[in-house]
């Protein structure tokens, strides 16, 4: 077993396709254009006997805490287990190794679709409103958008967890 790390500049084709497919085993969608919009960041793959079986992203983003201000986010995008690899702990593996490389971000977050899974992982959810800066103004998220944080060491010792919260826009799933 096998886990490391990689920028998105310098995936080659090969490990950009076994990404895209892990992923998209997974959720079984198609996310060759999702992991263009969530845009460059940091890959974490677990591989075993020479094939990727888990995968996380991260990616920087900015979300606004009222009344705390701008935290700089290590946001969690596609963690991914290849249904032949599932229930063997190896996401849980990649989440555990992935904190300790994350950016110098005062905040980590992500969006689940098993939040006790990262429950479990330390994770909580945000139980305030969430919105979306445009250009326009604040656009409120879907009332069932659901947003994760994890604390890190500079994580503000208050952090109000019912306090209104908001994140960029960016084109494809905001969230």
């Amino acid at each position: 077993m096998q886990l490391r790390f990689v920028a998105s500049a310098d995936l080659t084709e090969g490990e950009r396709h076994e990404i895209l497919a892990t992923c998209n085993a997974a959720y079984q969608e198609e996310l060759t254009q999702y992991l263009v919009d969530v845009g460059p960041g940091w890959h974490a793959v677990v591989e075993a006997d020479g094939s990727m079986v888990s995968h996380a992203m991260l990616v920087d983003r900015w979300i606004e805490v009222s009344p705390v201000g701008l935290l700089r986010t290590a946001y969690v995008e596609l963690v991914a287990t290849h249904p032949a690899h599932q229930g063997r702990g190896h996401a849980s593996r990649l989440l555990r190794a992935l904190v300790p490389r994350m950016p110098p971000c005062v905040i980590g977050a992500l969006t689940p679709t098993v939040p006790a899974f990262y429950e479990r992982l330390g994770w909580e959810r945000w139980r305030g409103p969430l919105a979306v800066r445009t250009s326009t103004g604040l656009q409120p998220a879907p009332a069932d958008e659901l947003l994760m944080i994890l604390r890190l060491p500079e994580t503000p010792a208050v952090l109000p967890l019912d306090a209104p919260l908001s994140i960029e826009w960016r084109p494809g799933e905001v969230w």
